[in-house]
């Protein structure tokens, strides 16, 4: 069956740090050789990173230096043996910090635990998983923010099409809102999806459920502006149709959810966009006549 491969940066809201952790800059002379020049650190002992995700492998990667120490990673409940960040001067960078590829597929829940007052940093993270049958391919389609299978409520007012920073847009369309209440219901075919956009420090905190599931929280706050981020990711949701629901979940007018895309992932054949009737309305027990 078809392989999918993900990377998400340190930054993207789907990992959870605790607040010991601080957003790498460029004060640090070293800060251009980590991935997309961003890393995630800390120095205080027991200060962890969470991820959850689905897939039989996964690899953690940062930076290898002369004033990093121990750490230790669990995945669900097995724990593995403290590891060593500490490498000598100028350090390693964009380097394997752990690896495990023997997982059954399925949810796995991922921490990352510092063991000493030392550094230890995170720069982006990869894992693997299976989707589809046999001897079918894996297919990957990027679809607007602007594809009528987007639609965005309680009105299109409640969105804006223009927002900040529109050029670092894929394709220069986008969509904002900061408005309590405000959702959009994402349709498509496909196992697996991601939404992208911005984070910054005018992020919002933000829910997203999938085919009426379990809500989960995220928070597209960030002390530095980034576009194309992994907002949100799923996959092995089996073929055809999905719903996703995301929905504005702030309640300061300061704090800007924004969209920029979605990729959908697929085996057997590729993708359309999946257009909805006319009438359509997608909350749950709604007709309109």
């Amino acid at each position: 069956m078809p392989s999918l491969i993900t990377t998400i940066e340190d930054n993207s809201p789907l990992i959870t740090y605790s607040s010991e952790w601080k957003t790498g800059s460029s004060a640090d002379g070293s800060a251009s050789l980590y991935s997309g020049s961003s890393f995630t650190y800390t120095n205080t002992s027991g200060a962890s990173a969470t991820f959850i995700f689905n897939g039989t492998s996964v690899e953690i990667f940062g930076s290898k230096r002369g004033n990093h120490g121990l750490y230790q990673v669990k995945i669900d409940d097995t724990y593995y043996p403290p590891i060593s960040g500490n490498a000598t001067e100028p350090g390693e960078f964009q380097k394997s910090l752990f690896f495990a590829n023997d997982l059954s597929l399925g949810l796995h829940h991922l921490t990352l635990t510092n063991q000493e007052n030392a550094f230890v940093d995170l720069d982006f993270i990869t894992w693997k998983t299976s989707i589809g049958s046999d001897n079918e391919q894996l297919y990957v389609d990027t679809f607007e923010d602007s594809d009528p299978s987007f639609v965005y409520l309680p009105s299109d007012s409640s969105w804006t099409n223009t927002p900040n920073n529109l050029g670092t847009y894929l394709g220069g369309s986008g969509h904002a809102t900061t408005t309590p209440g405000a959702v959009f219901f994402y349709t498509f075919n496909g196992d697996g999806v991601s939404l992208v956009g911005p984070i910054g420090p005018n992020g919002a905190a933000y829910t997203v459920q999938v085919d009426g599931g379990q809500q989960k929280n995220y928070s597209s706050i960030n002390q530095y502006y980034t576009p194309h981020s992994t907002l949100y990711h799923a996959d092995s949701l089996g073929p055809g149709q999905h719903r996703l629901k995301l929905s504005y979940a702030s309640t300061s007018p300061d704090q800007v959810f924004s969209i920029d895309y979605a990729t959908v992932y697929s085996a057997s054949s590729p993708r359309k966009s999946c257009v909805l009737p006319r009438f359509y309305d997608p909350r749950p027990n709604v007709n309109i006549m």
